[in-house]
Parts: structure tokens; sequence; C-alpha cells
């Protein structure tokens, strides 16, 4: 039988980010083990349209072209984590103290941003036919663009963000990544 191609969507499960080491123009672009975002509430994925039309006389429209260009995708999660900060932003984590006095710590400095690999679990689906297990999207090169990694409220929950574009990678594949709809429960990549 065919693999399902449709499904309703409830919920997101799991998201995780994993630090590129290298970005090979031949091969397959590599990375580091799987750091989850904890606390994983909402994310979305919107593209980025480039178009162009070429006018003829009297301002005719007689074609026009479109394409992705990029892909623009943000989360928003409520566990603040220094590793997610790392791969975000590329710092380095010190630790320090002994026992119960020990620290960890992230530099926040001025520093070039890294490109690092998304990738979204969900598994609260509901398809007609043929049930569904599992979607995972994931997004080869990203690169962090905003958002608010702390907030604090009175009588409010944290709930940080990030928004990052994905952009296609030197290797293979040279995409920006893929959607895949999984018939057997599936987890994301360690």
């Amino acid at each position: 039988m065919p693999a399902h191609q449709s499904t309703i969507t409830f919920d997101v499960k799991e998201c995780a980010v994993y630090e590129q080491t290298s970005d090979l123009s031949t091969g397959a672009s590599e990375y580091g083990d799987k750091t989850s975002v904890r606390g994983i509430q909402e994310i979305s994925l919107e593209p980025n349209f480039i178009t162009n039309e070429l006018k003829g006389d009297g301002g005719v429209v007689l074609s026009k072209k479109g394409k992705v260009d990029r892909l623009n995708f943000s989360c928003t999660y409520s566990e603040l984590a220094i590793d997610v900060l790392n791969i975000l932003l590329g710092s380095g984590i010190s630790t320090g103290g002994s026992n119960e006095a020990e620290t960890a710590s992230l530099a926040l400095d001025d520093t070039s941003l890294p490109y690092f690999k998304t990738a979204v679990l969900i598994d609260d689906l509901e398809s007609s036919g043929t049930a569904l297990a599992t979607v995972i999207i994931t997004l080869q090169k990203c690169q962090l663009t905003g958002g608010t990694l702390v907030t604090g409220s009175t009588d409010t929950f944290s709930t940080p963000n990030f928004t990052a574009e994905a952009i296609k990678p030197k290797g293979t594949p040279v995409r920006f990544g893929d959607i895949a709809f999984a018939e057997t429960a599936e987890s994301l990549p360690a």
C-alpha cells in the first residue's frame, strides 16, 4: 500500500537542535548529538518567496517566476537551557566551583552565529484510511535570526522563543530539509 500523504496534526511532541560540525561541498553535512529544546510549546515553518515578473507593451504581465529561497522557522518553549542556547549562539559553556557551589555559565559575546540543524516530531495525528504514526520535520542548515532567549515576568511562566532561517547546505542533499510521514512510530535522530 502506498505511503499516506495527508494527516491532521495536533500538538508538537519534541523539538531538537544539532550543532553543525561540517558543511562539506561534497557528501552530507555533519552534525553533533541531539540537544532537546525542552518544554516545546509551539513551532511554525513559513516559506520566504522571491518573485519577479516580466512585463511587455502596456504593462501586461507576460511571465511570472517565483521560488522559495529560504524557510523561516520559529519555536516557543518553556525551559531555559544553556545547552540549547550554546547551539543557537555558538558560545562556550564554562563550569566552575565544587559540590553544591557549582556554576555553569554561557558567554554572551559578539561572535559569528553558527549553523545548526533543527528537527521536530509530531505524533498526535488523525488520518483517514491507513493511520500514520509520526510526522518529522527536518531543516538542514539553520541560523538564528531573532527571538527572546530569556523572559521573565511577575506571576507568569517564562516562555523563551527563537526564530531561524533555513538555507540550503553545500553538500548532499542540497535542499532545505524535509517533512516525513511515517506509518510506524519514529523518533528524532540521536
